[in-house]
């Protein structure tokens, strides 16, 4: 499971660079056609194109810096997006709140620049504090930045009537203002249920996969394998499909655990279960039963299919090479689906057919108490 999710992880993470390298891309975009706009604009004074032209300049430099950066995979990516959010809370207040309040001749520009990118950034910067940090955290600084935000635009704008500038676009403004407000706060608390529901479903399948999982070796466990045997009886039913179950056990395990340390007996626990899902189909199903006890389900397979398909297995126990270790040998017994078998009467045949190769010299394999096809089979 830990596997899975680092694999979710790094493909997460690699969806996120190309999505931010393109909208980095497209940001560069936007600045040029925003200086071109704002080069044209007669309107506007030249100290405010001068100061938006050495602006757009540094934001652009930096949008291609943050490109250049994703595309290294060595930097990570939580410390460009901090950075970026940095650089957005800059923008916001400085060049989207303060500057225009400062140059901007009416409320009807404003309006105009409040439209056109005051509450984008405002909604891009509470997007990524939401998702770099908790909810509360994220939300406190989304809600920080928004409320200095609109406390310049009203300062300007309660000035401006003093003054007896026309105000006739304020209420307009102020509703952008409010309406970015309330989708804020939906985006905040849609954080909020998202974070929680992300909470349930990781413990959920942190559940489930403590349920169904050995602890050291990380197989399947028996619970796990009850359920799988249940669903092939299922289909034996239903379809006529066969299949055969085998139960194994190491042999002499006691003893090299008495000799070796409890230590060393969990190191061939281990190279087991690495070695022999390799040596197995992937339809197969293998799992710990229960201490040194191993079980094999094999859907599809015939009696004889199941006899070869095991010997692999058992040969290539004997060549797990362990230091100090002597050599690993194992007992299996299997049996085939029977009309009318449970779960129970099929472990159960499986279960004294291990027993037989045990007592008739290890290291073989048996089928259904049948000694003699045991010793078809023993260790030459």
């Amino acid at each position: 499971m830990m596997q899975h999710i680092e694999q979710e992880r790094l493909r997460f993470e690699q969806q996120r660079r190309l999505i931010y390298r393109i909208a980095g891309v497209l940001g560069v975009l936007a600045i040029l056609y925003a200086q071109c706009i704002n080069f044209i604009d007669p309107s506007s004074s030249y100290a405010y194109r001068a100061i938006y032209a050495l602006n757009h300049i540094a934001f652009a430099g930096v949008c291609i810096a943050v490109v250049w950066m994703l595309g290294r995979q060595h930097i990570p990516i939580d410390r460009i997006e901090r950075l970026m959010l940095v650089i957005f809370i800059v923008q916001s207040l400085g060049f989207n709140g303060i500057v225009p309040a400062i140059f901007l001749p009416s409320p009807s520009a404003m309006l105009i620049d409040a439209i056109g990118d005051d509450i984008w950034f405002l909604l891009i910067i509470c997007v990524l504090a939401v998702h770099l940090y908790d909810v509360r955290r994220g939300a406190l600084i989304a809600a920080s930045v928004f409320l200095v935000s609109f406390g310049i635009v009203m300062i300007q704008l309660a000035r401006w009537r003093l003054i007896g500038v026309d105000a006739a676009n304020s209420q307009q403004v102020i509703s952008i203002y409010l309406m970015a407000g309330a989708l804020l706060g939906f985006l905040i608390v849609l954080s909020a249920y998202r974070a929680q529901a992300e909470r349930l479903r990781t413990g959920y399948e942190l559940m489930i996969h403590m349920a169904y999982t050995d602890t050291l070796t990380g197989l399947p466990n028996r619970r796990r394998l009850y359920e799988e045997l249940r669903r092939l009886i299922g289909m034996a039913d239903r379809y006529g499909q066969e299949f055969c179950v085998c139960l194994f056990d190491i042999d002499h395990f006691k003893q090299l655990n008495d000799q070796h340390g409890h230590l060393v007996g969990d190191q061939v626990l281990c190279a087991l279960a690495q070695t022999v899902p390799s040596h197995l189909r992937t339809v197969d199903h293998f799992g710990r039963w229960g201490g040194e006890e191993f079980a094999i389900l094999l859907p599809q397979t015939s009696l004889s299919d199941a006899q070869m398909a095991l010997d692999r297995v058992r040969m290539a126990l004997q060549a797990i090479n362990l230091a100090d270790v002597p050599t690993i040998t194992a007992s299996f017994g299997v049996a085939e689906y029977l009309p009318g078998d449970t779960s129970e009467s099929i472990l159960h045949r499986a279960d004294q057919s291990m027993y037989l190769a045990k007592t008739t010299g290890r290291n073989r394999i048996v089928v259904d108490g049948d000694v003699e096809a045991g010793l078809r089979y023993a260790h030459r």
